[in-house]
C-alpha cells in the first residue's frame, strides 16, 4: 500500500463515529492496537477469519476436501430432535498469508454470539457466549495421510442447537423467540476476536439463521384445521346436509400445500441434520418457503376476518403492529384472496347412490385449486423477493419445489376426492389422468361425464402443468429483476417433470428424476437410502494425468493429490458451472455427458456436448476468472472436482511446479491471444494455491 493511500484509509477510520465508542476511547484503542502490534510482530502478522458459505460446499468438505469447505448459515431448532443439529463454522487461520496451522500461543481467542432482530439491530448476547473462549470448542481438521492433505487447512467450531440456542440461552421473549411473532426464525452473528493484551489484533464475523422446524407447514394446518371446518359446518346447516371437510372445494389445494411442506422440508432435514447433499444451498429455500407460507395464510386471514379470525389475539397484534411483519403486510393481496375465497362455495347433491355430492363438486374442486394457486403463486414472487436473491444454484432449487409440488399433487388420494368412490374405475382415471385430445378415452364414459368435464386435463396433469408454468413465470419474472437466474428457455422444463415422465412412459428419465431427489425410482413416493458408487482412487489417477495443467505433476503427486479430489454425482440437468460466476476448481467427466452452454445477450446455444474423460473449467481454477459458459449434465453424470488448493502442498515440497504452471498458463494465453504480465500471473497463480488472510 502507498503512504498517501495509507493516510487516506487512516484518516476515514478516525472519523468515523463509533456506537458506544467516546472520541477518548477510540484514540485510546488505537494506541492500545498499535503498540501491540509493534511489540508483537508475529501476532501482528497474524490473521483468522470464518470461512464464508459457499452454495454446495459444506464444512465436513475441508476433511477430505481441501480447500472446498465453507461455513454454515442455516440451522433447524426441534426441542425433541435426538440427536441435536449441529452448527458448524470453518475458521481459517494466516500467518503471513501463508496457512497457519493454529492460533498464535501468545494469542488470546474469544467469540461473542449476538441475537439480531429483522433489521440487524442487536437485541443482545447469547447466554455463556460473551467474549468466550475459542479453544475448548474448536475440532482441529484430521490432516490425515502425509502427502496432498497433510497441511494446515483450519479448524471447525461446531456449535449444538438444542442446546446453544435453546429459548433461555437467548436474550430476548421466550414468547416470541423462533414462534408467530418472529416469523419461525431468529438471526444471529458470531464475533471472533484475537486480542494481544487489551488490543484486539484481528478477527471476523459471520450471520446465521436458526429456524423452527416444528412450525413450519402449521400455518396450512391451521387452515385445514380451523377455517374448513367451520366454513363446512356454515354451508351444510344452510343446506341442511352432514359432510366433513373432503367435500369443501379448498380441501384439495390445502392438502396439497401442506403435502408440499413437509416434502422440501424432509429435504431440507435430510441436507441440514442428516448430511444427505439434498440441496445445494438449503438457506434460501428455507427463506422462500417460510415467506411463503406466512403471505399465502396472512392473506387468507385477512381476507376472511370479517367472517372468522384465524389468529389468535396475540398473532393479531403482532402482525399489525410489529415492524418484522412490515414488508408482508405491504405485499399481502387481500382482493385476490377474497376473490378465491368465493370459490369454496360445496356443489351438495348430484351424487351416485344418495352421497351428499357429486361430479359438479368435483368441478368446483378443480376451480378451486387452480385459482388458489394463481395468488399463492403471485405471492412467491413477494417470497422470492424477501428471501433474497439466487444467482447461482436458483435452477436447481427451482426443479426440486417443482417435482416436490408433483409429488403433493400426485399424493392426493380418495380423502381428497370423495366424489370419485361414486363411480367406476375409468371414469376415476379419466377424472385423474385423462389429457386432452385423447378422445378414444372419452368414447368408454358415459354422457353426464363427457358433457361435464368436457375434452379437456384430468386433475393430476391440470395441477402439475399449472404449477410448471406458474413456476416458469415466476422463474422469468425474477431473472428479469435479477434475483433468480437459469439455462434454457424454461427454468424448469418438460424433461425435469415426474409426471410428464410417467405418461411418456420414460422410466430412466422418472428413476433418474425420483432418485436424484432421494427417492425410489417409481412414481410413488418412497424415501430409498443409495450410496453413490464409487470412483476408485487408480481411475481418478488416470483422469488426472490426462489434464494438461497436471502433466507437470510425476505419478507419486498424482497419487498423493487423487485422494482428495472429489466426486460429485449430478442429476438431470444440474449444473457444475455457471457463466459469469468466479470459480476455484476444475471438473473431470468420470461418466455420462455434459452440455456446454453460452449466452451472449439474451441468446444462448449449445457450444459442445462432452464425453468422457472431458475437462472443464481449468483457466478459473487456476486464476480465478469469471467462467466463459455454463456447463451442466444432460442427465446424470459423474465429476471430478479437483480445489486448487489442493495443490499447495505439492508446491511447497517441489516450488518448480509453480514455474511450469505459469509457463503452461502463459502458452494457454498467447494462444488466445490474451495479455497478461508474468508478474501478475504468478502472483494470481500464489493467490489461488496459497490462499490468503
Amino acid at each position: 500500500m502507498q503512504r498517501r493511500a495509507f493516510e487516506h484509509q487512516l484518516g476515514d477510520l478516525l472519523r468515523a463515529q463509533v456506537v458506544g465508542l467516546s472520541t477518548e476511547e477510540k484514540m485510546a484503542l488505537v494506541h492500545r492496537t498499535a503498540d501491540a502490534f509493534l511489540a508483537d510482530q508475529d501476532v501482528a502478522r497474524f490473521t483468522a477469519g470464518f470461512e464464508p458459505f459457499v452454495p454446495g460446499r459444506r464444512p465436513d468438505d475441508e476433511k477430505a476436501y481441501p480447500g472446498l469447505g465453507s461455513s454454515e448459515e442455516v440451522a433447524l431448532f426441534h426441542a425433541s430432535r435426538t440427536p441435536d443439529d449441529t452448527l458448524t463454522f470453518l475458521v481459517r487461520c494466516y500467518e503471513g498469508g501463508r496457512p497457519a496451522p493454529d492460533f498464535p500461543a501468545t494469542a488470546r481467542v474469544g467469540a461473542t454470539i449476538e441475537a439480531v432482530d429483522h433489521a440487524g439491530a442487536t437485541l443482545g448476547v447469547v447466554s455463556g457466549w460473551d467474549h468466550r473462549d475459542l479453544r475448548p470448542r474448536l475440532q482441529k481438521l484430521d490432516d490425515g495421510e502425509a502427502g496432498a492433505g497433510s497441511a494446515p487447512r483450519g479448524q471447525m467450531l461446531v456449535l449444538d442447537v438444542e442446546k446453544d440456542f435453546a429459548p433461555e440461552a437467548v436474550p430476548v421473549d421466550r414468547a416470541r423467540y423462533l414462534g408467530f411473532s418472529s416469523l419461525f426464525h431468529q438471526r444471529f452473528r458470531i464475533l471472533m476476536d484475537v486480542h494481544v493484551g487489551e488490543a484486539r489484533v484481528t478477527g471476523g464475523e459471520h450471520g446465521f439463521e436458526i429456524y423452527n422446524e416444528e412450525l413450519f407447514g402449521s400455518l396450512y394446518q391451521r387452515l385445514v384445521d380451523v377455517l374448513l371446518p367451520w366454513d363446512t359446518s356454515h354451508q351444510a346447516q344452510a343446506a341442511g346436509r352432514e359432510v366433513g371437510i373432503q367435500v369443501h372445494p379448498w380441501y384439495p389445494v390445502l392438502s396439497i400445500g401442506m403435502q408440499k411442506a413437509r416434502f422440501y422440508m424432509l429435504a431440507i432435514t435430510g441436507d441440514l441434520v442428516d448430511q444427505k447433499r439434498m440441496l445445494t444451498d438449503p438457506g434460501w429455500l428455507l427463506r422462500v418457503g417460510l415467506y411463503l407460507e406466512f403471505l399465502t395464510c396472512l392473506g387468507v386471514a385477512e381476507a376472511v376476518k370479517d367472517e372468522i379470525d384465524i389468529l389468535t389475539p396475540e398473532e393479531r397484534d403482532a402482525f399489525e403492529n410489529d415492524p418484522a411483519f412490515a414488508e408482508i403486510r405491504a405485499r399481502i393481496d387481500v382482493e385476490a384472496w377474497k376473490e378465491v375465497w368465493a370459490l369454496r362455495d360445496i356443489a351438495f347433491g348430484g351424487g351416485v347412490g344418495g352421497a351428499p355430492t357429486g361430479a359438479l363438486n368435483l368441478m368446483r374442486k378443480k376451480a378451486a385449486t387452480l385459482g388458489f394457486l394463481h395468488a399463492h403463486h403471485e405471492d412467491l414472487k413477494h417470497a422470492i423477493d424477501l428471501a433474497g436473491p439466487n444467482l447461482q444454484n436458483a435452477q436447481e432449487s427451482w426443479h426440486r419445489v417443482f417435482r416436490d409440488a408433483e409429488r403433493a399433487v400426485l399424493a392426493m388420494n380418495a380423502d381428497a376426492f370423495p366424489e370419485l368412490a361414486q363411480f367406476p374405475g375409468v371414469v376415476r382415471d379419466f377424472a385423474l389422468w385423462h389429457q386432452s385430445g385423447g378422445l378414444a378415452g372419452m368414447r368408454l364414459l358415459p354422457k353426464q361425464i363427457t358433457e361435464l368435464f368436457g375434452d379437456q386435463d384430468g386433475i393430476f396433469p391440470s395441477a402439475c402443468r399449472q404449477y410448471r408454468d406458474s413456476m416458469n413465470h415466476i422463474a422469468a419474472w425474477a431473472r428479469e429483476r435479477g434475483l433468480m437466474e437459469y439455462t434454457g428457455d424454461e427454468c424448469v422444463p418438460l424433461s425435469a417433470s415426474l409426471l410428464e415422465a410417467y405418461l411418456a412412459k420414460q422410466p430412466g428419465r422418472l428413476a433418474g428424476l425420483q432418485r436424484r431427489d432421494g427417492y425410489a425410482g417409481t412414481l410413488e413416493v418412497v424415501v430409498e437410502e443409495s450410496t453413490p458408487p464409487e470412483v476408485s482412487h487408480d481411475t481418478v489417477v488416470e483422469l488426472l494425468g490426462r489434464v494438461e495443467l497436471f502433466s507437470v505433476l510425476n505419478v507419486d503427486e498424482l497419487a498423493a493429490m487423487a485422494h482428495r479430489v472429489r466426486p460429485i454425482h449430478l442429476g438431470h440437468l444440474e449444473r457444475i458451472i455457471v457463466q459469469g460466476r468466479q470459480g476455484s476448481s476444475l471438473f473431470i467427466l468420470q461418466d455420462g455427458t455434459l452440455e456446454v452452454v453460452g449466452r451472449e445477450g439474451d441468446k444462448e446455444r449449445q457450444l459442445a456436448l462432452l464425453t468422457p474423460p472431458a475437462v472443464v473449467g481449468e483457466l478459473s481454477f487456476l486464476l480465478g476468472e469469471a467462467r466463459s459458459a455454463t456447463v451442466r449434465a444432460l442427465d446424470e453424470a459423474v465429476v471430478l472436482e479437483v480445489g486448487a488448493g489442493l495443490l499447495r502442498p505439492l508446491v511447497e515440497e517441489r516450488p518448480a511446479i509453480l514455474e511450469k504452471l505459469q509457463q503452461l498458463l502463459e502458452e494457454r494465453r498467447r494462444g488466445a491471444d490474451e495479455a497478461g504480465a508474468p508478474e501478475s500471473l504468478l502472483a494470481t497463480l500464489r493467490k489461488s494455491i496459497f490462499g490468503g488472510g
